[in-house]
Formats: C-alpha cells, structure tokens, sequence
C-alpha cells in the first residue's frame, strides 16, 4: 500500500477510549478534521419509541392515557401487554419490576432501550396474579408510566424504533459542520456500520461483555474480580474509589437489588459457586455482550481491510452485496466468506477462545452462533433547526443502535452523547 493511501485509511480510524474498549475501531466515513461542539440534554433530548406492526408506540400510547377503560377480561391473567414509558431504568430492571409487582410468571420485551433516554416500549407478561390498567413507579430518577393495551397472545410481524434527538450546537460552525456531514450521508443512501452499540456493554463502565468472556474462559474467580472491582476510568471517582476499597476488604456498598450487592460481599473460596446464584438470563446476557463484542471487531477489521483494497463507493457496494452478514461466533457459527472466516479466526486465536468454548457445561449454558447485517440504513431521515438547536428523527430496523448513527455525524467522544 503506497504512503497516501495509508493515510486515507487513518481518517475511517476511532479515537475514542470507549470505542476501542467495546471493538468499535473505525467510522464508516473518514473525518476530516472538523470538531463540533455540542451538548444532548439526556433523558429528554433523546426519545425512542418502538414501531410494532407499523403502530408507533408513543401514539397508542397517549391514546391510552386519555382512555378511561377500567374493564379488566379474564384472559389478562393469561396475557397481558402494556405500554410503557420509562426513564431512568434498563428494560431488564422494568421487566423485573412490573412483573414482581403484577406477580407473574415471566415478562418479556423486543429489546433493551436505553435507560438515559425516555423511551417507549410494549412488555408482554404471562400468568400474572394480578392486572391493573395503569401502572406508576417514580423512585428519584426512575420515571415508569404503564398502561395495559391488549389481553390474549399478539401476533409480532414487524418491529422498528423511531427517534427523535435534540442536538444543541455551541456554535454557528458546528451547525455547519453537522450540516456537510448530514449532506454526506445523505449522498450514501445513509448506508453506515451496523456495529452493537454503548448500552450493549455499558457506556460509563463498559465491563459487560469482559465479564462474558470470563465466562466463555472459565476464569470464575476472575468474574468476581471484574464484577466486583475492575474500576474503569470513565466512572465516577467515588465508584473508582469504591471498587479499588473491595480489593482490600468486602465492606462496600454497592446499589440495592444490583449483581454486586448480591454476590460481593462474599468470600470467594468458591467462585463457580457463588456465579451459579446469578440468574441464568443474566449469566447469557454477559456472553452475548461478549458475542457482541467480537462481531464489532471482525465489522471494525472486515470494513478497514475492504477500505484498504478498493476505497469508500466500492467498499460500500461490496458490504451491501457480498458481504451484507458477517457472523456472531457461537456453538456451530458457520462463515459466509473468506474474508469473514480470516478475520475471525484471527481474532479468536488472539482472544484463546473456540467456538466449542460457548458450551459452559459447569453453568448449563449453550450459546449459539448467529448473524447480524453489517449495515443499516438510516430511513425516514429528518432534520430541522430552530432556536439554535437541531432536531432529528429518523426510524432504524430493530436491533439497530441510534448512538450509533449519532457518532457518524458527530465525531465526538461517545461519552458526551450517551
């Protein structure tokens, strides 16, 4: 590769410590040097809501508040579906939460929405003691407003999410800037990397996914460790301080109803042991973090080397024809290409991990391989501009991650927009 097109191929690289830290190495366009200066007031300026069967959620949403329909049928108890408006808390928690309050067997929601956002979702809840129409939780900064919407199995034929983002530019060129890069994507089709994005593994502290990877490693001692220490320095300094205190004794308080308050305090003479009180939802969600991980870096690496080869139009043709899926390694992942098997079987002899490793016997875990679409389309795009603030929506396939269309324009630390 001659000297010129070495530094082409820098301008596609991150910068940014949490991008590397979740396998996120390069940008799908190259920067041009422009910084912009702006601020995402979270929770509020950042909405998402979910589109199931092509009814956006925040709609039926607000019709429902305005319904008085106390009339609760039988069937309820058998199924139920609410929708949900959150802020503050994780979909897990919420799960968690509406189901102990309803006492009900099991619940369930199509994805994890971002906890620092305000975010409309459905929930689905199965055998359940009780049913109220309306639900309200407000605990310091977590904000729950639930209502039932549909009793009886529902039928799911299509899921997407839609967002609505308010950008507050610091100044007249970063309103411009934002601008060149928009027209830029807009000249693409909005094609961009379709990577997991910070929520997968946790944005201030991103250890989900290397708390998998001990799992996948059978290093139980060194899960506890991760867990329970492992300050990261994107947390806070009290946290810091707090996880570095557990290396010298147990006596740290960690949040209530958290994995660290339940399992921290203890010693760890027998650390498979006292993994094995974890919930098994959760133990699998620390492996798909890592699963998420790997797939990050074979699209980092697989998009950097087709780059390299034949630049930006042709690499964009090529991700979308041949290489439209690329793997996420598991029990009996198979390779769509060459270049997909190379690259990840790379990465795994690097990582000492075998695709076998993801049967943990000692936890009952099998862990499938599956495949994710290394790109998406941005669809639906809309911007606007009014009193020096820029506000965008656009709507993203399920499973797609609007941070990660957010660091396309922006190119600013992840950390100041999520």
């Amino acid at each position: 590769m001659d000297i010129h097109r070495l530094e082409d191929v820098k301008r596609f690289l991150s910068k940014w410590l949490l991008d590397f830290a979740i396998g996120i190495y390069v940008y799908t366009y190259p920067f041009n040097g422009d910084m912009i200066d702006v601020a995402i007031n979270r929770p509020s300026g950042f909405i998402v809501s979910e589109i199931i069967n092509q009814y956006n959620l925040i709609e039926i949403y607000n019709e429902l508040k305005n319904t008085k329909n106390n009339n609760i049928e039988d069937k309820c108890y058998e199924n139920a579906t609410y929708i949900v408006k959150k802020i503050g808390l994780d979909s897990i928690e919420l799960c968690n939460t509406i189901k102990k309050i309803l006492n009900c067997v099991s619940c369930a929601t199509l994805g994890l929405k971002d906890s620092n956002a305000i975010a409309y979702q459905l929930i689905s809840l199965k055998k359940c003691r009780k049913i109220e129409r309306y639900i309200q939780i407000k605990e310091k900064r977590k904000n729950v407003d639930a209502y039932l919407w549909l009793c009886g199995k529902i039928a799911i034929i299509d899921t997407k999410n839609s967002f609505t983002i308010e950008i507050k530019p610091a100044s007249q060129d970063s309103i411009e800037r934002i601008n060149k890069r928009i027209s830029m994507l807009k000249n693409y089709k909005y094609i961009i990397l379709n990577f997991f994005g910070y929520q997968r593994f946790g944005s201030r502290r991103p250890i989900t996914h290397i708390l998998g990877k001990k799992l996948v490693h059978r290093d139980w001692s060194g899960f506890i460790e991760t867990i329970c220490g492992y300050p990261f320095p994107t947390e806070s300094r009290d946290s810091i301080t707090s996880r570095l205190q557990w290396y010298e004794c147990r006596d740290v308080l960690y949040p209530y109803n958290s994995i660290e308050n339940s399992i921290c305090f203890k010693t760890i003479d027998n650390p498979l042991k006292i993994i094995k009180t974890i919930p098994k939802n959760i133990l699998q969600l620390y492996i798909n973090a890592y699963q998420s991980y790997l797939f990050n870096v074979v699209l980092s690496k697989t998009w950097l080397d087709i780059i390299e080869r034949y630049g930006i139009v042709k690499a964009l043709d090529i991700i979308r024809k041949d290489i439209a899926f690329l793997p996420i390694p598991g029990i009996s992942t198979q390779y769509t290409t060459k270049i997909s098997r190379d690259i990840l079987n790379d990465i795994l002899y690097i990582e000492d991990v075998k695709l076998e490793d993801f049967y943990i016997k000692e936890l009952g875990l099998l862990i499938n391989g599956d495949y994710r679409k290394s790109y998406m389309a941005i669809e639906d795009f809309q911007y606007s501009l009014s009193d020096n603030s820029i506000k965008l929506r656009f709507t993203l396939e399920s499973g797609c991650y609007a941070t990660i269309a957010l660091r396309e324009i922006l190119y600013i630390d992840p950390l100041l927009y999520t």
